[in-house]
């Protein structure tokens, strides 16, 4: 089957079920989006090339993506991001992963990365199987991965938890260092100084980039005027 076909198919199949539950197709990029007051939700599905060696048989497999962009932290990244790529608003991600990820580090620590479900799509009839594989992943996972993480107290508490070990939420440590002092300051969190500081040397451990050390910079100065929302 060609991509394009594999894609049509899937959305045709996957669409009456993610719209029962509020969020609308974008076939072109892939993703099926809902947009609330807080936050905007995005049910990402990744398409990849597979070819079986013995029989050169040609397919894909098909991961489910989770991301939410709460929209009072991104509001704040806009300002003081160097990224210029950056322009529409499902690119600007505060937390967010493959599903398979998420599920195998229930602590939030990456430990267990490029995980997979192995939804595998080579003839037809795989199309209604991985379908209700998405749909039964979406169910259990996504949307309540959605519901739990739609403000800045629930960023807060998964991108700061242990801020000396990488995030499964957000493994681009510019982004989670960043953003997680932004939700920091949005919650009230008492132990913001200490995470400037933990941040701060987890930046000079591992040498992060000069980007990565501005952005750092730039937050901070734009968050000693701000308080708690």
């Amino acid at each position: 089957m060609q991509k394009k076909e594999v894609i049509k198919e899937l959305f045709e199949c996957l669409t009456p079920t993610m719209t029962a539950a509020g969020f609308n197709a974008d076939q072109k990029n892939q993703f099926f989006l809902k947009d609330t007051e807080s936050a905007l939700f995005n049910y990402d599905i990744r398409f990849y090339d597979r070819t079986v060696l013995k029989t050169g048989e040609k397919g894909f497999l098909v991961e489910p993506v989770a991301y939410v962009h709460v929209k009072a932290v991104e509001a704040i990244y806009q300002q003081i991001t160097l990224n210029k790529h950056l322009k529409k608003p499902t690119q600007f991600i505060t937390i967010g992963a493959a599903l398979a990820d998420l599920n195998a580090n229930p602590d939030g620590i990456a430990k267990k990365i490029n995980q997979s479900f192995d939804l595998l799509v080579f003839e037809k009839k795989d199309i209604t199987l991985v379908c209700n594989a998405l749909k039964e992943i979406f169910e259990r996972l996504a949307l309540p991965y959605f519901q739990a993480h739609h403000n800045v107290n629930a960023i807060d508490a998964v991108l700061n938890k242990k801020p000396d070990k990488e995030s499964i939420h957000m493994v681009n440590e510019r982004y989670r260092i960043v953003k997680g002092l932004i939700a920091a300051k949005l919650a009230g969190n008492s132990n913001y100084t200490r995470l400037v500081e933990a941040y701060a040397k987890e930046i000079k451990k591992h040498d992060m980039t000069e980007e990565t050390v501005e952005e750092f910079q730039k937050v901070q100065s734009l968050l000693a005027g701000i308080t708690s929302v």
